[in-house]
């Protein structure tokens, strides 16, 4: 018997789960700048160390997370357990990470940093690899696939908007101590209580909403090993094309929102906190509201000459974007550092972050066919653990070469070389990345016309579901 595609509420209570990813990650990342460097004077090298550690082991738990869902089998299925505990703790701990005081050490602050960083790891983990891993089987068409992961992307970057506007929040006047002295860290704990609230009821509607298409045929797996599926997952080769593209752009280009923040603050703004806060939520809500409204576009330009040339002539884009910065971060004009900001949030989060899951969708009926079970997690894991360790390594080295260039953060006003070196890291590193990946790219072969040969196999294979 034929199944019908996902229903809208299954589409829309998937897209709501997209939010937990980025409150979770990237409200937290985007500001611990502000609050632990900014306003509590952490060395940029020691927050670059505590990130890289939050990723290290968020990578490693990943892997085990999205083996484990692969390999669990209860009543109500293999994701929606994880999903369930994975949210309300997730959301429950948010604001707990700003829990910092001015009146701590430079060392208790790292130690609190790290800790809280790498204890938060795993339980993201819980959650975002079950979520990622049901996105790729909700449907087995692959231009629905596309609309799919469309829906999550537009309420992803409308979350990403509430981000951008995080830093102002916390700073306003009403979280400021007794005595009138602004609290940032006070302000930031609100800001993370009001997007755990929203984290929590999120991952509550995915597990009442959305069903897990492939588990009747999962549960008749046999159970595979960690090591043996982490084989059996890198030696995929259009996997290793989505992998390297992957490695080319995100992880050099997760360099922009720190070195974003120090060039904005430093050399565009010249050090006004307020203002700073004030560009930054319009350079967020750029982002967002132009990657959001250039989804139906990624769409449509996917459905008409295929997923893959889409997305390279995105990363092609992407590259010219990413250079322009150097231009127009400046002082002159503050305005066009939020229009910068914007044309890269089309490229990454109107683009890639929508395409690239569809492409692996894809991948998991090509590994079906060949070797004949459903390996979501795996998929989405290694993919997110290779993304966390280059992460890991580009977090290592920014805080040291934001360093190297002079940067002091005790000085309101910094070198014009310094500037200038922050200036060029900021733009020829993630426009070169942007260049590489689409270059890399064009290896990939899963067309439409090969994904509807694919999937008549397996249906003829098993059935259909």
């Amino acid at each position: 018997m034929t199944r019908p595609g996902i229903r809208p509420l299954a589409k829309a209570a998937y897209a709501f789960g997209g939010t937990i990813d980025i409150f979770g990650h990237w409200l937290y990342f985007g500001l611990m700048q502000p609050v632990f460097v900014g306003f509590l004077q952490l060395s940029p090298s020691l927050l670059g160390i505590a990130q890289a550690a939050a990723r290290f082991t968020d990578g490693l738990t990943d892997s085990y997370f999205g083996w484990r869902s692969d390999n669990t089998r209860t009543r109500w299925g293999r994701r929606r357990p994880y999903i369930l505990v994975g949210s309300l703790l997730a959301g429950a701990a948010l604001p707990c990470l700003f829990a910092a005081s001015h009146a701590w050490s430079a060392s208790t602050l790292f130690w609190f940093v790290l800790l809280t960083a790498c204890a938060y790891a795993p339980i993201l983990s819980c959650y975002n690899m079950p979520y990622q891993s049901l996105g790729a089987e909700l449907t087995a068409d692959t231009d629905e696939r596309t609309t799919v992961m469309s829906w999550r992307g537009i309420v992803q970057t409308l979350a990403g908007v509430a981000n951008a506007w995080a830093w102002w929040f916390a700073a306003r006047p009403w979280f400021a101590d007794a005595d009138g002295a602004p609290n940032l860290a006070r302000g930031a704990m609100w800001a993370g209580a009001v997007a755990g609230a929203v984290m929590i009821l999120a991952g509550i509607c995915n597990v009442f909403f959305v069903h897990e298409r492939y588990y009747p045929l999962a549960r008749a797996q046999e159970r595979v090993g960690f090591w043996a599926t982490t084989r059996q997952t890198f030696h995929c080769p259009p996997f290793r094309i989505l992998l390297l593209t992957l490695v080319l752009f995100a992880v050099p280009t997760s360099m922009v929102g720190a070195l974003g923040w120090y060039v904005l603050y430093y050399h565009v703004l010249a050090g006004s906190p307020g203002i700073a806060a004030f560009y930054g939520g319009l350079a967020g809500t750029a982002y967002s509201v132009l990657g959001a409204a250039s989804i139906p576009g990624a769409a449509w330009l996917a459905a008409k000459v295929g997923k893959r040339q889409a997305l390279q002539g995105a990363l092609y884009g992407g590259s010219v974007a990413l250079a322009a910065s150097f231009v127009l971060y400046t002082p002159a004009a503050p305005i066009l550092s939020v229009v910068c900001h914007g044309l890269f949030g089309i490229v990454a989060s109107g683009f890639f972050w929508v395409l690239l899951p569809s492409m692996l969708a894809d991948v998991v009926d090509f590994d079906e066919l060949e070797g004949g079970t459903r390996r979501e997690g795996s998929f989405a894991s290694m993919l997110s653990y290779v993304l966390k360790l280059g992460t890991t390594f580009t977090l290592l080295v920014t805080g040291p070469l934001v360093e190297l260039t002079g940067f002091d953060p005790r000085k309101v006003s910094q070198d014009t070389t310094t500037i200038t070196e922050l200036r060029i890291l900021f733009a020829v590193v993630p426009a070169a990345a942007s260049l590489l990946a689409a270059l890399a790219l064009g290896r990939y072969p899963l067309t439409r016309d090969k994904m509807n040969a694919i999937r008549a196999r397996l249906e003829a294979r098993r059935g259909r579901l």
